[in-house]
């Protein structure tokens, strides 16, 4: 995919009818935010889509005891919903993940008694642990829909191993929306736009920062997302003195275009992943990221190439590739128009082709 031209998808839109079954905004995450772009993308080609949410909103917006009936109310929803909505669909396009993310792709089944066509996208970067414990099983499920979907090469790899037989078709990201402005030389302004949990090392964030700021005075860190470590993280920036950091919480998807073009750097300290929408994102803005190399995220950025990557927990590591390209303007340039081209591939034109041959429509 990389460097490959735009393409047209030739497929009749207009007749597809697809539903699509996974978590959907409010939720925050990426899947959530996915299968609402492929949503969107697909109703904008002329497709009839239905919407599953996997999510039971209602409850989890009420909190306290309820919580606990969470994955009851959601296997009952979604078989629910399902069932009466199947005469309006086709296609069931199912977005999963391991542990209990995977529990769609068990509800998902049912749909093959009623003759209709199953792909099955498998997201998350923990397929490994969770196909090492589960394997038997979940390769017996995965197996029965008509096409499995990877996002990356690295996770093909890992169902390869179950006699599997997956296609990557990675995350959609209209590039379009994003600002782009070719950065180089850089300014100390540095953007980290994840959920608050303990996976993506927030706590990293702050250590790189500290580093930048010992030679860079003026710099500042923009912090983006909620999250349980939310107070924890806030109380150590006081506990360090550490001036220059703001928290300025989730943001809904119409204000996060311009968080990426007020940033000159995107730093990604994660140490689960496998193809982030953010670093999408921060590509097509143009943004020189700096990113941990966790899981697939190496099928995405290469190492001096359109990203600069460094191990995770590495914090040394990680604030010298900062300083690299604070000082290094050419090196900033560069890498700002590799991420702006690398980005072009996710786009919509690109992923449509196949996506419809996931769906068995050419």
């Amino acid at each position: 995919m990389p460097g490959s031209p735009a393409v047209t998808s030739p497929v009749s839109w207009p007749e597809a009818r697809i539903a699509i079954l996974g978590p959907f905004p409010p939720r925050p995450g990426g899947v959530s935010v996915q299968c609402a772009i492929l949503a969107d993308e697909l109703e904008a080609a002329g497709a009839r889509v239905t919407r599953i949410n996997t999510d039971a909103p209602a409850l989890r917006q009420r909190g306290g005891w309820r919580n606990g009936l969470l994955p009851l109310a959601q296997v009952i929803g979604v078989h629910r919903e399902l069932r009466h909505t199947r005469d309006a669909w086709d296609i069931l396009h199912v977005h999963a993940a391991s542990w209990w993310g995977f529990m769609p792709a068990v509800l998902g089944l049912q749909a093959r008694r009623w003759g209709k066509r199953l792909a099955l996208t498998y997201h998350g970067g923990e397929a490994a642990q969770f196909m090492a414990r589960y394997g038997r099983f979940a390769a017996g499920v995965l197996a029965r829909y008509h096409a499995l979907l990877t996002l990356t090469a690295t996770q093909r790899q890992i169902f390869r191993q179950y006699q599997l037989a997956p296609t990557v078709v990675p995350n959609i990201v209209p590039v379009s929306r994003y600002i782009f402005r070719q950065r180089g030389p850089v300014q100390p302004r540095l953007l980290w736009l994840r959920h608050l949990e303990a996976r993506y090392r927030p706590d990293d964030a702050l250590a790189v920062f500290a580093r930048v700021r010992e030679a860079y005075p003026a710099a500042s860190l923009n912090v983006v997302g909620g999250g349980p470590l939310r107070p924890r993280l806030q109380a150590r920036v006081r506990e360090m003195s550490l001036a220059g950091v703001q928290f300025t919480g989730p943001l809904p998807s119409a204000r996060i275009p311009a968080a990426y073009d007020a940033a000159d750097i995107f730093l990604n300290t994660s140490a689960v992943d496998n193809l982030p929408l953010t670093l999408i994102e921060a590509s097509a803005s143009g943004l020189p990221v700096v990113s941990t190399n966790a899981g697939a995220i190496s099928d995405l950025i290469h190492d001096g190439e359109n990203g600069l990557l460094a191990a995770v927990g590495d914090v040394e590591a990680l604030a010298s590739n900062i300083l690299r390209l604070l000082t290094d303007a050419d090196l900033a340039r560069r890498l700002s128009r590799a991420a702006r081209e690398n980005a072009l591939q996710y786009d919509w034109p690109q992923v449509a082709p196949r996506l419809a041959r996931a769906y068995g429509l050419t």
